[in-house]
C-alpha cells in the first residue's frame, strides 16, 4: 500500500482556514484513515503556516480536546487529541468575538498555560508545572473547516486541528487555586445557567493534560516552545451555543465574560 501524503488535506484545510469558509469533506483520496495520518496533516499545516499556500497567520500554541477519562473511553483513546492554535484567533474578552450564526459553535471553559521555557523532546519533566509561566481562565470556540465536525471522523478532526476557532483569554490565576476553580465553575449563556463544573471521570486535571501534550510533542519529536499557549481541556461539559450570544463563566476567584457576534 502506498504510504500516506498529507499535502492535499493539508492544502484543502488551509485554503478553507484562509477564506474562512467551510467544506463538506476532505475528498476520499485524501482523507486521513488512521489519528496518525490526521495528525500528519496538521503537522505539514502547521510547517507551511505563514508560507505561500499556508495558513496567513502563525502558530502560537496548543489545545487538547476529548481528555477526560469517560471522552477517553468513548472515543478509544489512551490520550486526548490534540491541535494547534493560531495567534491572530487569541481574543481579548472586551470586544465581540466574531462567530458564524450556523452551525452552532461548542463553547468551553478552560485553563491555560503559557510556557515559560522550551520543551524539547529529550526533556522529562516529572511535573508538567515546572514548565508554566502563566495560568489563564479562558474560552474556547470550537469550530471546525468541515461543515460537521460531528460526522467527519476523529482522524479528520485531528487533521484540522480538532475544530479550533478562537480562545479567548481571560485574567491570570494562581496555579495554586486551580482544584477550587474546577469545584466551582459555573456557566451561563445570555444569562442563564447551561454548565457547571465536570465531576468524575468527566473531568479533568489541567496539569495532567500538560503532560499528554508533552508525551504527544516527543513523539512527534517537535519541541513545545516558550511563549506557547496551551489550553488544556474543558472543565465543564462543553455546550452548542448560537451566535450571537453573552457567556461567562465564573467560579471562586474568577470571571470570564463575553460576547460573540455573527
Amino acid at each position: 500500500m502506498a504510504s500516506f501524503d498529507p499535502a492535499p488535506a493539508a492544502r484543502l484545510l488551509a485554503e478553507a482556514q484562509n477564506a474562512k469558509r467551510l467544506i463538506k469533506e476532505i475528498p476520499a483520496a485524501n482523507r486521513p484513515q488512521s489519528l496518525d495520518d490526521g495528525y500528519a496533516v496538521q503537522d505539514r499545516i502547521a510547517a507551511e503556516t505563514g508560507k505561500p499556500g499556508g495558513v496567513a497567520d502563525q502558530i502560537a500554541g496548543w489545545k487538547l480536546g476529548l481528555g477526560s477519562a469517560n471522552a477517553m473511553k468513548g472515543a478509544n483513546l489512551k490520550r486526548p487529541v490534540i491541535g494547534r492554535m493560531w495567534k491572530s484567533r487569541f481574543l481579548k474578552p472586551e470586544g465581540p468575538i466574531a462567530v458564524p450564526g450556523s452551525p452552532p459553535a461548542l463553547i468551553e471553559i478552560e485553563i491555560a498555560f503559557t510556557l515559560g521555557r522550551d520543551v524539547t523532546p529529550g526533556d522529562r519533566l516529572a511535573n508538567p508545572l515546572d514548565a508554566v509561566a502563566q495560568a489563564n481562565i479562558v474560552s474556547e470556540i470550537v469550530y471546525s473547516r468541515l461543515d460537521d465536525r460531528k460526522t467527519c471522523g476523529l482522524p479528520t478532526f485531528a487533521a484540522d486541528s480538532v475544530g479550533f476557532h478562537a480562545l479567548v483569554i481571560g485574567h491570570t490565576v494562581d496555579i495554586k487555586t486551580l482544584p477550587q476553580i474546577v469545584k466551582t465553575l459555573i456557566v451561563t449563556a445570555d444569562g442563564k445557567e447551561v454548565q457547571r463544573a465536570a465531576t468524575g471521570d468527566d473531568a479533568i486535571d489541567p496539569a495532567t493534560m500538560l503532560g499528554h501534550l508533552m508525551d504527544h510533542a516527543r513523539e512527534r519529536g517537535l519541541t513545545l516552545k516558550k511563549g506557547d499557549i496551551v489550553t488544556t481541556g474543558t472543565l465543564s461539559k462543553p455546550f452548542e451555543q448560537t451566535s450571537p450570544a453573552t457567556i461567562a463563566a465564573t467560579a471562586e476567584g474568577v470571571k470570564l465574560t463575553y460576547t460573540m457576534k455573527p
